[in-house]
């Protein structure tokens, strides 16, 4: 190796965060793994991050007071600590820096390590002289602010006993300068014990927390592994042993966490047994409790937060309860109500919860995100709670309609909200009366008998115009601001008015109304407001004609700018009709066709709403980029690309700057021909030329992707503050979903989702004000939410992204990414899936700046299919340098092939950054990448369970657009199959099986001249190395020459493309002989393979297995180019390390031809040195081995960056570590 060395340097970890505290209600501190993170909140910048060690994990973060050092200088004091180690630290804060962020800075001061038991609490005592007010409390809110500094502390243990240390100094006096690297010096010595006690219960605790902060009042309660909880005072000059006061017994399951409440008169347990128990100790003898059930899986911790009682679950949810010791809950119908699910994290567990002064709640999740949650959006209404929803009666009827008599029976017909103060209702008697909500006053609007006993009523957006539908076909359309006279329009005399929408027209002033009669059929209508002159005008522009099917339409869409009608049909069917076919002389009596009929949108259910979305510039070659959005009552939103309209993208264009999306479970049968997954260029250009041929027309509405949400029904879609937004019912529960971040950002009991039985309006994206008008039973009910500016405490809920919510079972870096503009980097990305059924894609940002750290700037977010875990994926390139395939596998035999595109907005210009050293470098582009996916590999097996255990992609010389990939079966069998990209689908090339065990490993090698080796590893820890070049050849050449595939590639009939038979074809399929050779290599399964070629030294095979050994193959062969075989002469271990790991190697990567990485179960990554020898064997040495933060391992993999072309290692499983592996010299 010339003397050069390399050393793996951590440089990102994504875990689980398992700690969280606040130093103020600004700045919170997290704890990730070892890694001790400072961020501020309302912008989310991470103004200070420190590495504890590779040994350590934090589990707990324990503050205590503040020092003030100057105006604008502050120090906080807390400690952390870990298994059996403590830290002491000091946060440092400047404000002096006015409107710009604070700048903080960790010390260190002392460092404990090998405590004689687990740390299960760390408490601070002081001496009780220096506390102020009468009830010292852990809060420190809830207290006079405490000066004098702490001089003990107490460690509570696993083992039920508690020691207190007295601190060897002031820990104020340490000088502000004192150093923030890390301090390994120190150890117990430095402490003194002062007192121990063990309590008179021996038992081991899964939990326990101490209350109060002076040794005289200090106690502890200990969450046993009995499922009982012991509440007993640490200070006892009785005898060494403590006696328990109280003991808690009602679980049935062991206890995870316990809390005590501020005032030390209440405790709150948490268990196994899924519950949460409120337990009132004021009395000695009588105590009582309340239980809470409400999480579906085991609960870690809950908090008595004043009214509230919030708990974090192993089913990664956070829930806010109602404190059921307050006097005023007694005053409610159920004490133990929950009050708020809050579900943003993903997978399994919410380990860590915070809640800040100002009721900003944080939850750390085991997908390695922080969330932030707002305990005043309970109050203002967030909740499945109707306590803040007030009934709306009509005024009585004399006041409004004097003639009334016995007989003229009144009520609510319809009603629209136009404003977050204002709503307008039609009446049985034909009065529209508008409501002023702040001042419960009522008015007239009109009134006419054209409106008695029925009407249908829709506003416009901006709520100055009301349109009402009568039983006559008679249009009503008045003005709730007075600025025109009331309008009296006929539509299609005697025929009921359905269903009326209203919408936008190309200015403020111009609308369009959209009619949908009892005899199914629609007419529009265009509404013009004359400035200043009081009149508005309402002329029919034409009927649009229907299919067949006499389905009513639920949704409508106007564009202005390109003069479409969309609507949305009870069928499933999106209409799309051009009103511009109506101008000149057409006749308005005949119906409008549709230009594009888009069958089973949403399976067979309705089609609730529609929205179109113009983003200009942004699309290929700096043209619009035009969507549209779809909700359907099967739960699920689609979305669309309108290619072909003017200034918009072209049909023969591949844009694919899609934003983060989640891809739900696809309830379409195979008889769905709407569905179109993906075309490829050549496709959609011969489509381009057969539409212009035979329709006049290159407008298309091509499906992207669909994303289902709840079970329930999705009734609306919108965007705000670029955020999409959808809103549903679910169990008589109406919710606003936010997409762009994944959360529920509201939800309440609304009744049910009939299209006239409910009314929403919001202002933006946090819903700050909010109105919500629902029918439950004969009443009426309004809901008003308005926040307040000062309560918006943070910009997004999502304070750091999160990674995979369960086990990374594969990732793998996107190979030789190519820089999207001048002067910028290449971008980092990597895709991995996992045991969440996801396929995720980042791109990694591998430096430091003041502000932020090491990050993984998420990407996509998909969801293939609902239980089917993603097992293994590879990478292939295409011929654009920016647009790659990725292919997918996993159980349920099932396979992918997916389009993946990058690209940045036209106007993005490299930015010069400062690194946290100083340096000026480029910044990493912000990418925006769209993921489409293209085709569903059929199955090819008998049995559906059977899985797909590893894939492995090439393509072939001569062969542009053909991408051979080679799957492995759980079921031994070995499978190559033909993805072209002509006509998106897979055709079975070879078929073939030799190992008598599950196969879990397979790679391959493409020789000089066209040669391909096949390597296939299986649980009898054998390798076979198959020579498949022949079989490659004769399928091509059986392949080019089918009449199927060549119609097939010129047909431009959109419901084939992307669509496969559920069984493979076997027309062409190929089978295989005997290996070319196969060696024994393990003793066990083999989990991690890498072949590398070494020139004349031949091919190495480097393998990992269960039986945690590293081999290494050496495997001679020679390309035929005449007989075009390859000749593989020998294939030998030429060496073995038995002991390599600790436990089973999970994965395996050469970083280059002399280096090779494990890693295994037992967390280690292991560097080796790969030698040569001349007689034909390997040496193979350690070079070094460290400690990785990522449980159960799984996958790694390898990529190059920097112009040094150093190394960049990524370990996944639970979480994702990276190293930066950077040679040195010796």
């Amino acid at each position: 190796m010339d003397n050069v060395h390399r050393r793996a340097q951590p440089v990102h970890l994504t875990t689980p965060v398992t700690a969280l505290a606040y130093h103020d209600n600004d700045i919170l501190l997290s704890g990730q793994g070892p890694y001790l993170k400072a961020t501020l909140i309302s912008t989310a910048e991470t103004l200070g991050c420190i590495h504890l060690g590779q040994d350590w994990k934090i589990h707990r973060i324990v503050i205590a007071n503040v020092q003030r050092i100057t105006d604008s200088i502050e120090a906080r004091l807390f400690m952390v600590f870990g298994a059996k180690s403590l830290r002491v630290l000091r946060l440092c804060v400047d404000r002096s820096l006015g409107n710009n962020s604070p700048s903080a800075r960790f010390q260190h001061l002392w460092n404990i390590t090998h405590f004689k038991d687990w740390i299960v609490d760390a408490q601070w005592l002081w001496n009780k002289a220096d506390l102020p007010g009468e009830h010292p409390t852990t809060r420190p809110s809830l207290r006079p602010p405490v000066t004098a500094s702490p001089t003990h502390i107490a460690i509570g243990y696993a083992h039920n006993f508690v020691e207190v240390y007295k601190l060897p100094q002031d820990p104020f006096t340490n000088a502000m300068e004192t150093s923030d690297k890390l301090r390994t010096d120190d150890d117990l010595s430095s402490l003194t014990i002062v007192y121990s006690v063990q309590s008179e219960e021996h038992c081991t605790l899964f939990c326990g927390r101490f209350h109060n902060n002076t040794l005289e009042d200090l106690w502890f309660a200990s969450g046993t592994v009995f499922c009982h909880a012991l509440l007993w005072k640490v200070y006892h000059e009785g005898g060494i042993e403590a006696p328990v006061v109280k003991s808690l017994i009602g679980h049935e399951g062991i206890l995870f966490g316990i809390r005590w409440s501020d005032d030390g008169k209440a405790v709150c347990t948490v268990s196994d047994d899924r519950s949460i128990r409120i337990w009132d100790i004021t009395h000695s003898t009588n105590i009582t409790h309340t239980t809470h059930f409400g999480h579906t899986a085991r609960v870690w911790d809950c908090q008595i937060v004043g009214p509230y009682l919030i708990s974090i679950s192993e089913d990664a949810s956070c829930r806010v309860w109602r404190n059921p010791l307050l006097a005023n809950a007694a005053e409610t119908d159920d004490a133990s109500d929950c009050l708020a699910c809050w579900e943003g994290h993903e997978g399994k567990s919410a380990w860590g919860v915070a809640v800040s002064d100002h009721g900003v709640v944080a939850t750390g999740g085991g997908d390695g995100g922080i969330h932030l949650w707002r305990l005043d959006s309970i109050v203002a209404g967030t909740t499945d709670a109707e306590q803040n929803t007030q009934d709306v009666d009509l005024p009585a009827i004399l006041t409004y309609f004097p003639d009334a008599t016995d007989n003229d029976k009144e009520f609510v017909r319809d009603f629209v909200i136009t404003s977050q103060e204002q709503s307008v209702y039609s009446t049985n008697t034909g009065y529209i009366l508008v409501r002023d909500d702040e001042k419960e006053s009522w008015n007239t609007l009109f009134h006419s008998p054209i409106l008695k006993n029925y009407s249908s009523l829709e506003a416009s957006a901006c709520g100055r115009v009301v349109v009402a539908g009568s039983l006559s076909g008679r249009l009503v359309i008045v003005s709730v601001t007075n600025e025109f006279e009331p309008l009296i329009a006929e539509t299609l005399g005697g025929i009921k008015i359905q269903f009326v929408f209203v919408l936008n027209g190309a200015d403020r002033d111009n609308f369009r109304i959209v009619v949908f009669r009892a005899n199914c059929t629609v007419g529009v209508f265009n509404l013009t407001i004359s400035t200043g002159t009081s009149v508005a005008t309402c002329t029919h522009i034409g009927d649009l004609k229907l299919p067949n099917n006499n389905k009513a339409i639920h949704a409508a869409y106007f564009s202005p700018r390109y003069n479409l009608i969309l609507l949305g049909s009870r069928d499933s069917t999106v209409l799309v009709y051009n009103l511009s076919q109506l101008n000149g002389d057409n006749d308005t009596s005949t119906p409008l066709d549709s230009i594009v009929d888009l069958k089973r949108c949403h399976g067979s259910e309705t089609v609730s709403s529609i929205l179109m979305v113009t983003e200009e510039g942004e699309g290929l070659d700096g043209k619009d980029r035009i969507s549209v959005y779809s909700t359907g009552r099967d739960g699920s939103w689609t979305k669309y690309r309108f290619l072909g309209l003017p200034g918009g993208e072209t049909i023969g264009s591949t844009s694919s700057a899609d934003e983060d999306v989640d891809m739900g479970d696809s309830d379409d049968d195979g008889d769905d021909r709407s569905e179109i997954r993906g075309k490829s260029a050549l496709q959609r250009r011969q489509e381009s030329s057969l539409d212009e041929r035979e329709s006049g027309t290159t407008i298309v509405l091509q499906k992207i992707f669909r994303s289902k949400i709840t079970r329930g029904w999705l009734e609306q879609v919108f965007i705000m503050d670029g955020e999409l937004l959808l809103l549903g019912f679910f169990n008589k529960k109406l919710f606003v979903y936010n997409e762009s971040k994944h959360f529920e950002i509201f939800s309440m009991h609304s009744g049910a989702a009939n299209r006239r039985r409910w009314r929403f309006l919001t202002n933006n994206a946090r819903l700050e004000h909010t109105r919500l008008m629902y029918h439950s039973g004969y009443k009426l009910r309004s809901f008003a939410r308005q926040l307040t500016a000062g309560s918006e405490l943070f910009k997004s809920a999502k304070l750091q992204n999160n990674f995979h919510g369960r086990e990374v079972r594969q990732m793998r870096f996107l190979p030789d990414a190519q820089p999207l503009v001048g002067g910028a980097p290449a971008p980092i990305i990597f895709a991995s899936g996992g045991e969440d059924c996801r396929l995720r894609m980042f791109q990694y940002i591998p430096y430091k700046t003041k502000n932020s750290c090491t990050a993984l700037r998420p990407l996509c977010n998909l969801k293939p299919s609902v239980g089917s875990t993603l097992r293994c994926l590879e990478w292939s390139k295409t011929s654009d340098p920016h647009s790659y395939l990725l292919f997918t596998g996993g159980a349920v035999e099932s396979m992918r092939a997916w389009q993946v595109g990058l690209s940045i907005p036209n106007s993005y210009q490299v930015e010069m950054i400062e690194d946290h050293a100083g340096n000026k470098i480029p910044e990493h582009t912000p990418l925006s990448l769209g993921c489409l996916e293209l085709a569903q590999c059929p199955h090819a097996s008998e049995n559906m369970e059977t899985r797909i255990m590893d894939l492995s992609v090439f393509k072939l010389d001569g062969h542009p657009g053909k991408h051979f990939v080679v799957a492995v079966y759980s079921d031994a069998a070995i499978r190559v199959w033909l993805f072209d990209e002509v006509v998106n689908s897979f055709v079975l090339a070879i078929d073939a099986s030799h190992h008598a065990k599950c196969i879990l490993q397979v790679s391959h090698l493409s020789l000089e001249g066209g040669g391909v080796l096949m390597f296939t590893a299986a649980t009898d820890g054998k390798i076979a190395i198959w020579d498949i070049t022949g079989a490659l050849d004769r399928f091509l050449e059986v392949y080019n020459t089918d009449e199927i595939r060549i119609t097939r590639a010129m047909s431009s009939s959109s419901s084939s493309v992307g669509r496969e038979s559920k069984r493979a074809r076997r027309d062409h399929v190929q089978t295989l002989g005997k290996p070319a050779a196969e060696v024994s290599v393990h003793m066990s399964g083999v989990n991690g393979l890498y072949v590398q070629d070494m020139g004349v030294d031949g091919i190495v095979a480097v393998s990992g297995g269960d039986d945690n050994a590293l081999s290494v193959t050496r495997i001679k062969a020679v390309w035929d180019a005449k007989l075009r075989t390859v000749k593989v002469s020998s294939a030998k271990v030429v060496h073995r390390n038995a002991y390599a790991h600790g436990s089973a190697i999970q994965a395996v990567v050469m970083i280059n031809k002399a280096e090779i990485v494990t890693t295994s179960q037992d967390q280690m990554l292991t560097v080796w040195e790969l030698k040569p020898l001349e007689d034909g064997g390997a040496d193979v040495q350690m070079i070094e081995t460290q400690f990785i933060h990522v449980p159960d391992p799984s996958t790694m993999d390898t990529t190059v960056m920097g112009e040094d072309q150093r190394s960049l290692v990524a370990i996944a499983g639970i979480g994702v570590q990276f190293f930066d592996i950077k040679p040195v010299q010796e």
